[in-house]
């Protein structure tokens, strides 16, 4: 295995990443040139004053994700010979950046691309965009008056708006406030299914799934309209099994039950033309294309397939029209465009030990032993020797706490036994089989390489439930790793690191990373796209990171098409209330009391408050 291939990058690249001759990651956004280079890219940013951790947002990936859609889709269509149409909708919550919606907008206008909110402030943010004319907005999530009131209000202004009746009180708003406006409303139900997805989000969907109306309540919803002579108004049927459903067995089961569902409907409601199959295609994390949470073992092209035939041939038995397929793949439309790159700031390695350390300090008995230990180590002997140490040293600190051993004791014998674990560990990589040892030996000699991010802003799934995210050196990758790390942030939180990593069949515990010797060493993290910014919090204070948009040239060039800087330290104390004025007041006040006291001078108090301004204004991550 090569030294790029470490990282699997082919693996769970999809096609946009890569790496070059210079050992460095390439990026293609259309899957199909050459690829621009990561590292170059990211040295030019920060040679113009962008610092890291800069967020990239590769506008290509997104025009080639909505364009692999819609192609899976309509070949499956030119396949079974569909009678309907395709089209594509993005729900914003997966990522409701306004730079990122308005490249979706566009990217998605040839393919008549529509747009889900699902709350009032997603609904007022579309409506503030340049729209096109009769666009398709799906309102889903809970709704009250004014949320409705707001939808019809779109109506009034061009926009094609389907409101989804997600719980049943929302049909008799959706009735009354359409009245008092005198807007004839189009309405979409959604289903709750008894079908489940798989994954983390498998409690999503099933019988006690948050949304989604039982059969009866369906019924009662269709019956009220009927009364009220608004049967027309029924336009959409909606089902969602969860965001990354991993298995297409779970997403075909559901199709069964939902195409029947929809047929039923269909046959006493003619006005029915929509049939909203929801989001939940999976985002290849690991690249294992497997069942695992952070995978999938379908493409989308098998996902196509699946949900035209099966609406397809379920709508021909029962002799009505085939429907317009919606779908609300978010995940998988923005996942891969977003990487994140940071910057090592330190390392803390147990394997740097120097020969003159490992001289015993005095003639204790278990220097001794540790000493004889790593004098008679050998490939024979390196399990039972493990054994020994291991046993030893647990007997350190009893030494230790009883005052039978010095601190400078204490410290020679665990440089003696890191030693030992080092040579112990490279002698079971030469055993025919390492053995459960080999696992214990890397996590006592993993090295912290110590980034310029925040795990709780940046990546807040890794840490709430443990998102596997793709993570490898931007660069260097055709020298030889030699150190096995985890990556630690900069809050002041256990749980701030990245300590799951991609394997060969199964995650792993340790990422392979080069030596830092002082030199810049980028890393990056790798399909960041979705939720992540949205979700991010301001654990220690931490805001939001520069973000950068590029773009690649016929010449594989890149150009950076907008810049978004992060926050600054004063943007992040309003955030959460505090007055600056009244900061940068008392913080006067204490000036002048020093220089009363004859703490500071004039010059020095004058250093003080320039300083403090200037922080104000910096960039809440460090300045490496």
């Amino acid at each position: 295995m090569s030294e790029a291939e470490l990282f699997f990058i082919k693996r769970w690249g999809a096609g946009y990443f890569d790496t070059n001759e210079k050992g460095n990651i390439v990026v293609k956004p259309n899957r199909q040139n050459a690829g621009g280079d990561l590292y170059e890219l990211i040295q030019s940013v920060i040679a113009q004053g962008i610092e890291a951790p800069i967020l990239v947002r590769f506008n290509g990936i997104i025009r080639d994700r909505i364009q692999q859609m819609n192609a899976a889709f309509q070949a499956a269509i030119k396949k079974y010979h569909y009678r309907g149409a395709y089209q594509m909708v993005y729900p914003i919550k997966a990522n409701p950046q306004r730079h990122v919606v308005d490249i979706i907008q566009q990217s998605g206008q040839e393919f008549g691309l529509g747009l889900e909110v699902g709350s009032k402030p997603e609904l007022i943010a579309v409506l503030s965009m340049e729209c096109q004319p009769n666009m398709l907005m799906l309102c889903n999530g809970y709704k009250d008056r004014e949320y409705i009131l707001l939808a019809l209000m779109a109506v009034q202004l061009g926009m094609r708006v389907i409101i989804t009746i997600e719980q049943p009180y929302e049909l008799n708003l959706v009735l009354k406030t359409a009245a008092e406006l005198g807007v004839e409303a189009e309405i979409g139900i959604r289903m709750k299914l008894s079908a489940k997805g798989t994954g983390k989000w498998e409690s999503s969907g099933g019988e006690h799934s948050k949304f989604g109306l039982f059969c009866h309540e369906i019924v009662a919803c269709l019956e009220r309209l009927k009364a009220e002579g608004k049967s027309y108004w029924l336009k959409l049927v909606h089902f969602h099994l969860g965001s990354q459903i991993t298995t297409i067995k779970s997403i075909k089961k559901a199709m069964v039950e939902a195409a029947c569902m929809y047929t039923e409907i269909a046959r006493e409601h003619p006005s029915l033309t929509f049939f909203d199959v929801g989001g939940g295609v999976a985002v290849d994390y690991d690249g294992t294309k497997s069942r695992s949470d952070s995978s999938m073992n379908y493409t989308l092209e098998e996902y196509a397939r699946d949900v035209v035939s099966h609406i397809g041939e379920a709508c021909l038995a029962a002799g009505i029209p085939d429907p317009t397929i919606i779908t609300e793949s978010g995940r998988a439309t923005v996942a891969h465009h977003s990487v994140l790159v940071t910057e090592v700031i330190d390392v803390t390695s147990p394997m740097l030990i120097t020969e003159s350390a490992l001289s015993p300090c005095s003639d204790h008995e278990i220097l001794t032993a540790l000493s004889s230990l790593k004098k008679d180590l050998s490939l024979k002997n390196c399990r039972e020797s493990f054994h020994d140490v291991m046993d030893l040293k647990e007997r350190i600190l009893e030494e230790f706490v009883h005052g039978k051993l010095t601190l400078n004791e204490r410290a020679c014998a665990e440089l003696l036994c890191r030693s030992l674990f080092v040579d112990i560990r490279n002698l079971y990589r030469q055993l025919p089989e390492g053995g459960e040892e080999i696992e214990t030996l890397d996590k006592i000699l993993l090295a912290t390489y110590f980034c310029n991010f925040s795990v709780f802003q940046s990546l807040p799934d890794s840490w709430a439930i443990g998102q596997l995210f793709p993570v490898a050196p931007i660069h260097r990758l055709n020298e030889k790793p030699t150190h096995d790390a985890i990556l630690s942030d900069l809050s002041c939180d256990s749980d701030g690191k990245i300590s799951t990593f991609i394997g060969n069949k199964r995650p792993t515990h340790v990422l392979k990373l080069h030596e830092y010797t002082g030199v810049p060493y980028y890393i990056g993290i790798f399909l960041v796209g979705a939720y992540q910014e949205i979700l991010g919090g301001l654990h220690n204070l931490f805001g939001d990171t520069n973000v950068v948009h590029a773009e690649l040239d016929e010449k594989g060039g890149w150009a950076l098409s907008r810049l978004v800087e992060g926050d600054t330290i004063e943007e992040v104390l309003v955030h959460v209330q505090y007055n600056i004025e009244k900061q940068k007041d008392q913080l006067n006040a204490l000036v002048e009391q020093s220089i009363k006291k004859g703490r500071i001078s004039l010059a020095e108090s004058a250093h003080i408050k320039k300083k403090f301004k200037e922080a104000l204004e910096s960039y809440t991550y460090l300045v490496v």
